[in-house]
């Protein structure tokens, strides 16, 4: 044993001589080729060890390392190099990797380009930017990482539709909406109907491009300038998001799960007092003397914790000729309003072939979603429990009323408890709204896609597809006996929807690529065909005979309500685009589409065409200027024109049936009508410094025209109202986008920024127009595009798209606000609205990081929403029934300060806060915001030798949207109750934006 112990000692203390006598130390400077300086920063490793260092300031290095070694020498942007070490000075020299500066991005129909050939502002958004902190509907996963692009997030929650306007508000009637393409191939439109007024706001559902699974996602463009998505013709007027699915890979087989685990609760809620109880007996309002001591009763109580747990698995298989990608998820989550689910299903199939000697590639796909949404509430006075609960008197005790239902001898089952009637506001109890007012979306969505492309001849191919997108939903509402007699009979009511959206896309495109001595050209030309046909039907209503048997035969059938309509659309077009490089370093691009669209039937102008041309060059080859600062620079300017089809079915009379009759008044047919257009104007750079600062900056300029415009007119005309073209919105802005990635040895940081400023103006509505066919004259110098009693959407000349107008006080000869002398009490002006702001951000600021450091990896990113007004009317009720902070804070301070002058603060917030709206004016709030939107902090375990087969490993703590560093609305100024044009920043009981924690799980094998 002594012998052993001897042994291993002398080992001990003779391996560190031995080691000692085989390291020796290299030095020298890292350069880059051509230009010789000095590359800071540069990871250097001796190869298959984990011992590295990296350069300084002055590329200088030294590392000690083992005889016969290797060292590795890497940098983002160089290509990376292995050098021998012979000697023990290594002077490297590091090549710029142009593969970086050469990237290819998918553009419009799939086509894939080289980035610096480029005209227009292309955006690219990796996969691993989506899922890191996922949101059910990826879309919201957008926010802050393009340039301009304005997201806002559905206040329905969970797998809730998201808005997405690019460059502005354009048009007056139409969808501002960005198209959602899937490789290449558009996807029709499925938005559903919109809250637009102080009722509205229940039974939500998320949009299409909402339940695809973000696990799919290979990358995400956004195309947000016309010239960029006009070869998708009509449907692309607004801008492009297009979405590149995973495929297999030559790899052999690989399999990736993944499980993303959050947690919700409200991220900004009102002030709420807790000081002062209930006015009288049997009252709503709490304007009653101060409590002996503070209430228990918190209305954020009423929220639950909700969850989304997201579980996703895929495998990829394939070889050189055939490759497979196959992968199914779920979605099982909960919102914070009890009773509020989302269940969802995806599967995916894909399958890529070549044959023929590769000559003939083959694509086909196959996806299912299945969708169950249950009780999506966005805001509203309708079935909404928001508003019951942040009413409630502080001093009474909640609990009795969690007992929602009680049993009612006379009618022999339980029944609605509610002592409180509905104040005007259809109110409930809260706790039946959740459980007895329900609202079930069941949705099922095929698409099925195939593709072939057969090579030619070197360079000359022709590529054929086919896509067939189904969705069926089924809506229904089902209200239980002693459920608010507007909404239902003594029994109860029920009322079954069916949605059916079918389209069929086809398109064929020949495609050219060939190099003539310094000459590249490219081009493509081809024909699509769009079909969509869209059927609804509706019956319901309130029950017979028998309470709560939700049945379509149990229906009273003298007073169903029934409907049923739909609409075959079609889109003819032809289109062309091509490409002239000069030695790779100046580009002409100029395309043509023209769009036969079936809502033009039986106009003058059945079809609509669009041009678009681009110049690029890269600067820095073209005069040979690259230098330290400046290792690349792009300079690019487009122009084009876009279209946007009217409204379907106004160009021929139509006669809706209502009740089984024919109404015999109808519209002037617009056999004149034109499409909307859009002229836009871009210029812009793309700039490298240092190798290592990105900067891509476009300037912009857009116009948009022959609005369509619906007056009434006179019913001696014989018509009630008549289509005509006029008008004119212009938008310009800038969107800069700014990353930089550097090394400091086994540290890796990268950062962006993007910023996104837009103007818009309203040049012109309808200026005088006189009607041929009836001798009238209508102009238009204002558009009231409707709100809430306070709130209004009003479109001026000189003004802008988003222009919020609100109600005031009455004021005296000097502008003061008039006060009653007798009673110091306040009036409304009723008929005068002021303006009050604009709905949209001044300008939009997204940064984000990321850091790498041995494994464990950090980021997070900041959005900025700057500038632009909100009215919030939550807070003027609030006022009006006692319940906020600072009907508190007044009645401490003696009153509220109106001309210098305190007034009795219960008279005063009666009439700001009264009726169902209140005084906007008294309750416009800045919409500037700066918020921690995104965190994951994880950590990456690689298994060389291959644990049970498991070959990567990532664990990461998430958040989303944790804290607000600025914030003066009493809710979320991002989140919106309506995704289409009008109705935005206005919280009418909006329910609260959520506030994630969670963790996830990824691994490979």
């Amino acid at each position: 044993m002594v012998k052993k112990i001897f042994f291993l000692l002398c080992i001990g203390l003779g391996l560190p001589q031995i080691i000692s006598a085989q390291e020796q130390t290299v030095s020298g400077i890292v350069t880059e080729v051509g230009s010789g300086m000095p590359l800071p920063g540069v990871t250097v490793m001796e190869k298959r060890t984990s011992n590295g260092t990296s350069t300084d300031f002055n590329g200088d290095f030294s590392l000690a390392v083992g005889e016969n070694t290797i060292l590795v020498f890497s940098m983002i942007g160089y290509e990376t190099q292995e050098v021998p070490v012979t000697s023990g000075e290594l002077n490297v020299e590091m090549q710029i990797n142009t593969e970086a500066l050469d990237e290819v991005v998918v553009t419009a129909l799939g086509i894939k380009r080289e980035e610096r050939a480029l005209a227009y502002n292309v955006q690219e958004i990796e996969s691993q930017e989506i899922v890191q902190v996922k949101d059910a509907n990826f879309i919201n996963s957008l926010a802050g990482k393009v340039a301009g692009v304005n997201i806002s997030t559905s206040s329905t929650g969970i797998g809730g539709s998201a808005r997405v306007v690019m460059r502005g508000t354009k048009s007056i009637s139409g969808n501002n909406n960005a198209l959602y393409v899937v490789d290449g191939i558009p996807l029709p439109s499925l938005q559903s109907d919109q809250p637009s007024d102080i009722f509205s706001g229940a039974g939500q559902t998320g949009d299409g491009i909402s339940i695809f699974n973000p696990e799919d996602i290979e990358s995400v463009t956004v195309l947000s300038g016309p010239a960029a998505a006009a070869l998708y013709g009509s449907a692309a007027a607004n801008g492009v998001v297009m979405v590149t699915t995973k495929s297999g890979q030559e790899e052999g087989m690989t399999v990736n799960f993944s499980n993303n685990t959050t947690f919700f609760s409200p991220f900004v809620l009102p002030d709420f007092q807790n000081l002062y109880g209930v006015t009288e007996a049997g009252s709503y309002s709490s304007w009653g003397d101060e409590l002996s001591e503070p209430s228990s009763y918190d209305p954020t109580d009423f929220f639950q914790t909700g969850f989304n747990v997201t579980n996703s698995v895929s495998i990829s298989t394939g070889t050189d000729k055939n490759q497979t990608y196959f992968s199914a998820s779920s979605v099982a989550a909960e919102g914070i309003i009890n009773n509020n689910n989302l269940d969802r299903y995806n599967f995916s199939f894909r399958n890529t072939s070549n044959f023929l000697d590769d000559k003939l590639s083959m694509d086909i796909t196959a996806m299912y979603m299945y969708t169950e949404e249950q009780n999506m509430l966005a805001q509203g006075q309708y079935f909404n429990p928001l508003i019951p609960i942040y009413l409630f008197p502080p001093g009474r005790d909640i609990r009795k009323y969690q007992v929602f239902e009680r049993y009612n001898p006379t009618r022999n089952f339980q029944t609605q408890y509610w002592p409180f009637g509905d104040q005007g506001f259809q109110m409930q109890n809260p706790y039946w709204i959740t459980q007895r007012n329900i609202f079930n979306n069941d949705k099922n969505r095929y698409l099925m896609s195939g593709s072939l492309n057969y090579d030619i001849y070197e360079g000359i191919s022709i590529t054929g597809r086919v896509k067939f997108d189904r969705n069926n939903a089924l809506n229904e509402r089902k209200y239980y006996a002693s459920t608010a007699g507007l909404f239902a009979g003594e029994n109860g009511a029920y009322y079954r929807q069916n949605a059916d959206t079918r389209q069929l896309y086809t398109d064929v495109i020949m495609n050219m690529n060939k190099q003539v001595e310094d000459f590249s050209i490219s081009a493509n030309i081809g024909a699509s065909l769009q079909d969509v046909e869209y059927d609804f039907s509706t019956f319901g209503g309130n029950l017979q005979g028998v309470p709560n048997l939700f049945a379509l035969h149990n229906i009273n059938l003298n007073q169903a309500e029934t409907l049923q309509n739909g609409y075959h659309d079609q889109t003819q077009a032809i289109f062309a685009t091509a490409q002239v490089g000069y030695k790779n370093m100046a580009f002409l691009d100029v395309s043509a589409r023209n769009d036969w669209v079936s809502a033009l039937a039986n106009t003058d102008a059945n079809s609509i065409f669009y041009p678009s041309v681009g110049l690029s060059a890269i600067v820095s080859d073209l005069f040979d200027f690259n230098s330290d600062t400046f290792s690349y620079l792009k300079a690019r300017a487009s122009y084009s024109e876009v279209g946007n089809a009217p409204q379907r079915y106004i160009s021929i009379a139509t006669y809706p049936v209502i009740n089984g009759y024919p109404q015999t008044s109808t519209f002037l047919p617009a056999t004149g009508l034109e499409p909307e257009r859009t002229e836009s104007f871009e210029v812009g750079i793309n700039a490298r410094l240092w190798n290592r600062l990105k900067i891509d900056l476009t300037a912009y300029t857009s116009s948009t025209y022959n609005q369509l415009f619906n007056p009434s007119l006179s019913s001696s005309s014989g018509y009630d109202s008549f289509y005509v073209n006029a008008g004119q919105i212009d938008n310009k802005g800038i969107e800069l986008s700014v990353g930089y990635d550097q090394e400091f040895g086994d540290l890796k940081w990268s950062s962006n920024l993007t910023y996104s400023l837009n103007r818009n103006k309203i040049e012109q509505l309808l200026p005088s127009y006189t009607i041929e066919e009836t001798g009238e004259t209508v102009s238009l110098d204002s558009l009231n595009m409707g709100g809430t009693g306070s709130y209004r959407m009003i479109l001026t000349e000189g003004g802008s798209m988003g222009d919020i107008y609100v109600n005031t006080l009455r004021r005296d000869a000097q502008g003061y606000i008039y006060v009653n002398p007798m009673n110091y009490s306040v009036s409304p002006d009723q008929e005068r609205f002021v303006k009050a702001g604009n709905s949209n951000p001044d300008y939009m600021i997204g940064f984000r990081n990321s850091f790498e450091y041995k494994g464990f990896n950090l980021g997070f990113l900041v959005n900025a929403r700057v500038g632009g007004e909100v009215v919030s009317v939550t807070q003027a009720i609030m006022d009006a029934y006692g319940v906020s902070e600072a009907s508190a804070q007044a009645r401490d301070d003696g009153g509220v300060l109106v001309n210098g002058f305190r007034v009795p603060s219960q008279s005063y917030y009666q009439v700001v806060g009264g009726g169902t709206s209140g005084i906007g004016s008294r309750y416009v709030y800045s919409a500037t915001n700066v918020r921690l939107a995104e965190v994951s902090l994880g950590y990456n375990l690689d298994f060389e030798n291959k644990f049970l087969g498991l070959k990567n490993l990532n664990f990461s703590l998430i958040g989303r949207n944790l804290f607000m560093f600025y914030n003066k609305a009493p809710f979320d100024p991002q989140a919106t109750a309506n995704t289409g044009t009008y109705y935005q920043g206005v919280d009418y009981f909006m329910q609260p934006s959520l506030q994630g924690i969670g963790f996830s799980v990824r691994g490979r094998f």
